[in-house]
């Protein structure tokens, strides 16, 4: 009979043991209840996302294409605007060309001038002298 405390207590610790592995099924039972709940609410919510999504992402894809577009005439109006300054900088050199001939000729023709206005001084001096030295009506 000494041994009947013990079968009690084993009885007992049996009994806690079963109810708390049935409490622990339940609780595992619930949980996947919620986790299968969560899953299908976040299932719905991805598809409500994409459905809503679609139709940004198409919008975005346009705006993209649109803004490809204005870059690319962009970059065709830099390079018109690169041609044009190249060449107002070639019409400057021409420019600075035609301005040194037309300074070299202007300096040229002076001297011409001013050569042709002395050739015509001196001659008129010789011949002021020689008309000083023989009178208009000798010979």
């Amino acid at each position: 009979m000494n041994d009947q405390p013990l079968y009690i207590l084993l009885g007992m610790g049996f009994f806690v043991m079963v109810v708390g592995f049935l409490v622990a099924i339940a609780f595992l039972i619930y949980a996947s209840l919620e986790l299968r709940r969560a899953s299908i609410s976040f299932r719905d919510f991805l598809k409500d996302a994409g459905e809503r999504l679609n139709p940004l992402l198409d919008e975005t894809e346009k705006t993209l294409k649109s803004l490809r577009k204005v870059t690319d005439e962009v970059g065709m109006l830099t390079e018109s605007s690169r041609n044009f300054a190249v060449a107002l900088d070639e019409i400057a050199e021409n420019a600075r060309a035609v301005s040194s001939v037309i300074t070299d000729l202007r300096g040229g023709i002076s001297l011409r001038a001013v050569g042709v206005k002395a050739g015509l001084r001196a001659a008129l001096q010789v011949l002021g002298h020689e008309i000083k030295k023989k009178p208009f009506g000798r010979r």
